[in-house]
């Protein structure tokens, strides 16, 4: 199919114009814009002048430039709703599920606190009382540790004064300055595993989701009942979990990543 016989030329034009911004230029004279787009100065004005009525672009009369107008932002929600971190992770739940004969969740932190948005059970004689809706301290097992982590050390700090932590089990860790620790452990290594800190005969492996804007916005992981673990069954599981999360980050849009789990900014301040 010849699609250029359905190209509109004065579309083609206006984008043009739009793929000349970018986060590091995000805004441009109109003399810019005319030489970079290859655009005659009538044209492109015309072309601003309309688009500017309608929110895609703004005009800044001090510094003469033309940026990106809050009608893009608007769209660009829309964009992102449709991609939502569920909706993107539902398939690879279910694969990680069948693969891993495993306890799968999805949460998110809202509010100071853990909050799990999917679940898959797993066919194991042990079910793990994780509800989608259900709402945990922050450092809550594999997904809040894995969650927490990945904020700045003064976040981290406030969030073990807002919310001192409580034994659950015999090997729950309430100190402080071991979480802090496991915190920064996480980072390097990219996922966290917890052996029965929250439920007795449980382990868990959580790693990190990243959405388009590079940082971390959700945690994936597997629950399993720990005498039905090895060294074998968690170096498969960390991986298959690492490379899950890695395909869910790219399709919400977080290209810039090697590794979701990996950051050096992270952690800081």
């Amino acid at each position: 199919m010849d699609e250029s016989k359905y190209s509109v030329k004065v579309l083609e034009k206006v984008i043009k114009i739009l793929n000349l911004y970018t986060y590091n230029e995000g805004s441009f004279t109109l003399d810019q814009i005319a030489k970079k787009a290859g655009l005659s100065k009538t044209t492109a004005f015309r072309i601003l002048k309309t688009l500017e009525k309608h929110g895609i672009f703004k005009y800044n009369e001090l510094e003469e430039t033309y940026n990106l107008g809050l009608k893009l932002m608007e769209l660009g929600g829309i964009v992102y709703s449709s991609l939502s971190i569920r909706k993107v992770a539902s398939p690879y739940l279910d694969a990680l599920a069948q693969s891993l004969k495993a306890t799968i969740l999805l949460g998110i932190m809202k509010d100071d606190h853990l909050l799990y948005i999917d679940k898959r059970e797993s066919e194991s004689i042990i079910r793990v009382s994780s509800y989608i809706g259900l709402k945990r301290p922050p450092y809550y097992g594999m997904l809040g540790m894995t969650l927490v982590a990945y904020m700045s050390h003064d976040q981290q700090r406030k969030l073990l004064q807002l919310y001192p932590p409580a034994k659950i089990t015999d090997k729950t860790v309430v100190d402080s300055e071991e979480l802090m620790r496991r915190f920064d452990q996480t980072r390097k290594a990219g996922y966290y595993m917890e052996r029965e800190e929250v439920i007795d005969g449980v382990m868990g492996i959580g790693v990190p989701i990243r959405d388009f804007s590079g940082n971390v916005a959700a945690a994936l992981g597997a629950s399993m009942a720990e005498f039905q673990v090895n060294e074998r069954i968690t170096r498969r599981a960390i991986k298959e979990l690492t490379a899950a999360s890695t395909s869910i980050s790219k399709e919400l849009g977080a290209g810039g990543h090697e590794s979701p789990g990996k950051n050096k900014n992270e952690g800081r301040g």
